[in-house]
């Protein structure tokens, strides 16, 4: 079974926001930190409401 575009796309943003995050924490940008999080937390919730596993 193919997978969407959509779900393929969704995957890689999920793992640029951890990774972001993941940046973030190791340089101390409590900003940066509290952004991503908040990104993460969209992707997450998107990934929910169309069941997709991100894959994390």
């Amino acid at each position: 079974m193919n997978e969407s575009e959509f779900a393929v796309d969704l995957r890689r943003r999920v793992a640029e926001a951890e990774r972001a995050l993941d940046t973030a924490r190791a340089e101390g940008d409590f900003y940066g930190i509290d952004v991503r999080t908040g990104e993460l937390d969209s992707l997450l919730r998107v990934a929910a409401e169309n069941g997709i596993d991100p894959g994390h």
